[in-house]
């Protein structure tokens, strides 16, 4: 709490800045009463810097954020396995606040522009906004560019609405199969069996599996030296698995054993989630069929739930149909091989140990979600049997 002194015939406060520290500054007050209101006042004024409300005034925080975001690619983020966070950052956060002094990037401005990103950006991204902002601020607190408190830790976090993600069920895993481009089948086979990402299994080379021992080694990703979860695993292979790899094998020109025509590594953004979705539509796995005019200039669009062959009503041309997929991505083969384990009855335990969770709980978290069967049948568990007597009348 602040106070006040007498010394050498002036009054002094002393007070808590900003920063956390104790100072000590002479005031012109003529009064014992003037200087207490000084105290009062620059103790306010202190709390809000603490709080971020306010900026902290100091030579060194002239430093705008965008040469923060430098410091941060250069000491941290240019060593990523990923380089997503950095051009998402690029574009949203430099654009709009990289020229700006960090005093000016205030708690108010951070929710300012958290804002107005919500209107073209999913919760869930501007989460990561917040997140990264949040990140260039401690560095330059551990740089000493920055004495406050960090402002984007006191926003709060965008609500995230939970989503259940979908998956490929039982009895349509076959089929969708079946229906992929034979060069294709092994790589999605992989997915699903083994619920590995598509970077690790992009990186997979034929030393890391042993069709003798029937283990699979998941110990890179998207060409680093590690996966997401930074260690190794090894996982069994599914007898069903085996005639999948061995094909793969047999035919990769290359070390890898999913490569491009040439045997290279295929490009990170590979269209995989569309294969899935054409196969999808060939095994009729549809939720519905859009109805297209070809005719030029004639635009007829329309949804319908059935793909009948019809003609345009504008122009008596006919329709081209073609099948809506469920919105099922490739990283969704995960969700399959986990919600179908957890189907199964399969320990929750041994299923954390195929998708190489650190904690149980993430696992049961996001993938043990059940369909609408599963609940009917639980709840058709509640079976009450008439016990011959009159059911109770209500007391009023």
């Amino acid at each position: 709490m602040a106070s006040v002194y007498r010394k050498q015939n002036r009054w002094w406060i002393h007070y808590k800045d900003g920063t956390g520290r104790w100072r000590d500054i002479s005031t012109k007050a003529d009064t014992k009463t003037a200087a207490k209101t000084m105290a009062k006042e620059l103790e306010h004024k202190a709390e809000r810097q603490q709080r971020g409300l306010d900026p902290i005034h100091d030579p060194r925080s002239r430093v705008t954020l965008g040469e923060v975001m430098d410091i941060w690619w250069k000491n941290y983020g240019s060593k990523l396995r990923s380089t997503t966070i950095n051009l998402f950052a690029e574009k949203h956060i430099r654009k709009t606040l990289g020229s700006l002094a960090l005093v000016e990037v205030t708690k108010d401005k951070i929710e300012t522009f958290l804002s107005e990103k919500a209107e073209t950006l999913a919760p869930r991204s501007v989460n990561h906004l917040r997140a990264h902002l949040r990140r260039l601020f401690n560095i330059a607190i551990n740089k000493g560019l920055w004495l406050s408190v960090n402002p984007a830790k006191q926003v709060a976090k965008a609500k995230v609405p939970k989503k259940l993600n979908d998956y490929l069920r039982d009895e349509e895993v076959p089929r969708v199969l079946a229906a992929l481009p034979a060069k294709q089948r092994p790589l999605f086979a992989t997915a699903i069996h083994t619920g590995g990402r598509k970077g690790e299994l992009l990186d997979l080379r034929k030393s890391d599996i042993d069709l003798k021992e029937r283990t699979i080694s998941i110990c890179r990703s998207n060409e680093n030296d590690t996966t997401k979860g930074g260690h190794a695993d090894l996982l069994p292979i599914a007898d069903e698995l085996v005639p999948y790899l061995q094909e793969a094998i047999d035919t990769s020109p290359s070390e890898l054993v999913f490569p491009d025509a040439k045997g290279n590594r295929q490009r990170h953004d590979v269209k995989l989630q569309k294969v899935l979705r054409k196969a999808m539509v060939k095994a009729g796995i549809v939720t519905g069929f859009l109805h297209i005019c070809r005719k030029k200039k004639c635009g007829f669009k329309e949804r319908r739930s059935n793909g009948a062959e019809s003609q345009c009503p504008r122009c008596s041309k006919t329709l081209f149909v073609k099948g809506i997929p469920r919105p099922v991505r490739f990283h969704d083969l995960r969700h399959t091989t986990a919600t179908l384990l957890l189907k199964a009855e399969v320990p929750l335990a041994t299923v954390q140990r195929v998708l190489r969770h650190t904690d149980p709980s993430i696992t049961s978290e996001i993938y043990g979600h059940l369909d609408l069967d599963d609940m009917r049948k639980a709840v058709n568990k509640l079976s009450f049997k008439p016990t011959g007597t009159s059911p109770l009348k209500l007391v009023r």
